[in-house]
């Protein structure tokens, strides 16, 4: 397995799961691993250019106990596999382009102690748990706009605060379109009688004569 790419997507190859050593080449340098990489504790993979989705494998690593993925590009959804990682006690996926809803197998996860999920766009409401309700630092979700639930604001505030600005923004539809009537109105109206007054010599003659009286009268 060869590391030397400059853009390294996410590969992960099942075969390895039943192997007793593998072999990585890193700089022209080959390394031989002699363990089940099934029985893998810790992943640190930061900090890299990895792309693409969360390989679905990495959930048959049950042994795992800490797993970093942050600051990369991987995409796409966290799979509710994820609840078969029940030894996870640290978690980091930040700083991703992951979307979609936390799966509620995270609630599963009774030894997480460490998780940081932030700035990607996950959205829905975060899942409960009795271990994921001692987790209450907001940061380890920032950056998440869709999300709602503790420790966060709750969804049914966020569902209503939404409610209330499409309707403040059908109020302002409603209100333009009530002041172009308007206008149309009064411009109609105004072109009606223009057209009757100046129309005719007759009544431009009576209109003036109208408006002159006026004018005298005010003037006395």
């Amino acid at each position: 397995m060869s590391c030397d790419q400059e853009d390294i997507g996410f590969i992960y190859n099942e075969l390895y799961m039943s192997q007793e050593q593998i072999q990585i080449v890193w700089k022209n340098v080959g390394y031989v691993y002699g363990f089940m990489i099934a029985d893998m504790a810790g992943i640190d993979l930061s900090g890299n250019s990895l792309s693409q989705e969360i390989p679905n494998g990495l959930t048959s690593l049950l042994g795992l106990r800490y797993l970093n993925l942050s600051a990369n590009h991987l995409s796409g959804c966290i799979s509710e596999d994820i609840g078969n990682l029940v030894r996870l006690v640290s978690l980091d996926l930040s700083g991703n382009q992951l979307s979609g809803e936390i799966p509620p197998s995270f609630a599963a996860l009774k030894g997480m102690s460490v998780l940081n999920l932030s700035t990607n766009s996950l959205s829905g409401r975060i899942p409960t748990g009795s271990q994921l309700q001692t987790l209450i630092d907001p940061s380890i979700y920032s950056n998440n706009p869709g999300l709602c639930g503790f420790p966060l604001k709750d969804c049914a505030n966020s569902s209503t605060s939404t409610q209330n600005d499409m309707g403040r923004a059908e109020d302002r539809e409603a209100l333009w379109l009530y002041c172009f009537v308007a206008a149309g109105f009064i411009f109609g109206f105004w072109l009606y009688w223009g057209i009757f007054l100046f129309g005719s010599e007759i009544w431009r003659c009576v209109f003036y004569d109208f408006i002159s009286m006026w004018i005298t009268c005010k003037q006395r």
